[in-house]
């Protein structure tokens, strides 16, 4: 999935046959008629998913219990869940709920409750109130009904991240902390807090190590014990987290010339 074009619009690409396409444009040049290059719209690698148009930010989502995938898109005026449907091979519209998501929006990502039909979606979060950690500011797309804080509120400004990890954990980057709470925000006993010395913009959990990326470098961590177990630091590079489901992507750029062509690690 994508966010592409001047008024940016969800866009799904089948990379599979974007790479067999790629190889078959690498061919010496032959002689074809003009309809056989033009693809069908039925088997086009990318694809616009209708509706999207104006979409800010995306995120997916798994329900382990039904199977089923959910792609959600923050648009303008609202938000929009779509659900994968197999035998057609694309995301399909479920519905449309009006709300006026703030603007820049902090966090976007779905929460999945074991037993709702559809994901929760969470726009921020606030510190915790009467003894949880943190405060999740949601969409219950179940009910359609929405809960936040007071507008009075002063709002987190550093780098927030929302991930939920399985079923009753998720993890919150906040405040240069990672916290480990549950669907409701009550922290839980293990694993422990993490706190980092830098400004840590996003991180992703593997195995029993986090991953905490900042502006200019890594540092892994354990999970059990929290201690610092490795390190890369370069104030001549940029890095950035590209994904995190289950195999870490770091992007790094010079720093004299953030426009160039980027280095793609995948860490050992």
């Amino acid at each position: 999935m994508s966010l592409s074009g001047k008024s940016p619009q969800l866009f799904s690409h089948n990379l599979l046959d974007l790479y067999e396409q790629s190889k078959r444009d690498q061919r010496p040049t032959v002689v074809v008629a003009p309809h056989k290059l033009l693809p069908s719209r039925k088997n086009a690698p990318t694809t616009k998913i209708p509706d999207t148009k104006g979409c800010q930010r995306c995120c997916v989502a798994r329900n382990e219990l039904t199977g089923c995938h959910y792609l959600c898109g923050a648009l303008e005026a609202g938000v929009v869940l779509l659900q994968w449907y197999e035998p057609m091979q694309k995301f399909m519209l479920v519905k449309y709920f009006d709300f006026p998501l703030p603007s820049p929006l902090p966090v976007f990502e779905m929460l999945v409750t074991p037993h709702e039909e559809y994901p929760v979606i969470c726009f921020g979060v606030g510190k915790g109130v009467h003894g949880q950690a943190v405060e999740f500011h949601v969409i219950n797309l179940n009910s359609l009904t929405s809960w936040f804080i007071d507008d009075s509120e002063p709002a987190w400004s550093g780098p927030v991240q929302v991930t939920q990890l399985d079923g009753e954990r998720v993890l919150v980057l906040m405040d240069r902390s990672v916290k480990f709470v549950s669907l409701q925000g009550s922290l839980l006993p293990c694993p422990p807090e993490l706190t980092f010395d830098v400004a840590v913009e996003s991180v992703a959990v593997v195995q029993d190590h986090v991953h905490a990326c900042w502006h200019h470098g890594i540092q892994l961590k354990s999970l059990g014990s929290g201690q610092l177990v490795r390190e890369l630091q370069d104030p001549c590079w940029t890095f950035r987290l590209l994904g995190s489901s289950s195999t870490v992507v770091l992007e790094t750029r010079p720093v004299d010339h953030p426009s160039s062509a980027s280095n793609l690690y995948v860490p050992a």
